[in-house]
């Protein structure tokens, strides 16, 4: 598969998962009447760090996928009488050392570091159930990391040589959230989560008149996602979210954010 083509389809997901969301979140407004969920429509705009450390593997190796992300964020609330959207884009760097390219004309170890790359993605929360200061309901979430092509020199061999890589991932999940509101300043939540994650490495090497290419499948070593974090209100208008994720699979992983947003 083309690199084009793979980018290509992973905006399809993107759009189709926006479509789903809001057609959902119209759908299950007919079925809420509870008065805590007819709150009036808001938007939130803000900025939001995103550290990642998840355990992946490829060709039965197993490794860690590092990153740091920097999103610009738009989150809207009670869309449709009953869901939540959250909107991002901006961009990160992914590091993939230790990737081992043996069918290529000279064996490569990717050992260059970190790659550039843009970021999207989306989540929604769907608010099911108010009992009391708790409230339950579904979440989802999808993210695509699209890396800029790396170029750097091969040495130590009689002719000049470059390789280039170009790498790229997603992950999409969804399970359950709680959050409790009875606190005046601060609303703590939890969500438990299936969460899937794969993409593609493909490194192109040129050493004289030796040219080749190979493309690595990546996978998540673990499906089960669990994140706390917090709404915590600094102002009327603004708040912070902390929010850690953990990921106790064979690799195990820690993921972090923190956002700053305004309310409008």
């Amino acid at each position: 598969m083309s690199v084009k083509k793979f980018r290509g389809q992973r905006f399809l997901w993107l759009t189709l998962a926006l479509m789903i969301f809001f057609a959902s979140g119209f759908k299950a407004e007919a079925g809420l009447q509870d008065e805590e969920f007819n709150e009036l429509p808001s938007w939130e705009l803000g900025l939001r760090f995103d550290f990642l450390n998840r355990g992946i593997k490829w060709d039965g190796v197993k490794s860690t996928l590092k990153g740091l992300n920097l999103v610009a964020e738009a989150r809207g609330k009670n869309l449709g009488g009953t869901v939540d959207l959250f909107l991002f884009a901006g961009l990160g760097n992914s590091k993939l050392n230790g990737a081992i390219f043996n069918q290529l004309p000279i064996t490569l170890d990717y050992q260059a570091g970190g790659i550039n790359g843009l970021v999207l993605g989306l989540a929604a929360d769907w608010p099911l159930v108010q009992a009391s200061d708790f409230r339950l309901g579904l979440t989802a979430d999808f993210t695509t990391w699209i890396g800029f092509n790396k170029k750097f020199a091969i040495e130590g061999f009689t002719f000049p040589g470059e390789a280039k890589a170009e790498p790229g991932w997603s992950q999409a999940g969804g399970g359950i959230f709680a959050a409790y509101e009875g606190y005046e300043n601060i609303e703590p939540f939890l969500s438990v989560k299936v969460s899937a994650l794969w993409g593609k490495f493909k490194m192109t090497e040129n050493i004289q008149d030796l040219s080749g290419e190979e493309s690595k499948s990546l996978k998540g070593s673990g499906l089960l996602g669990i994140s706390l974090g917090c709404h915590l209100k600094l102002t009327d208008k603004l708040y912070l979210t902390p929010v850690a994720e953990f990921y106790p699979a064979s690799k195990f992983g820690l993921t972090g954010s923190l956002g700053l947003f305004y309310a409008f």
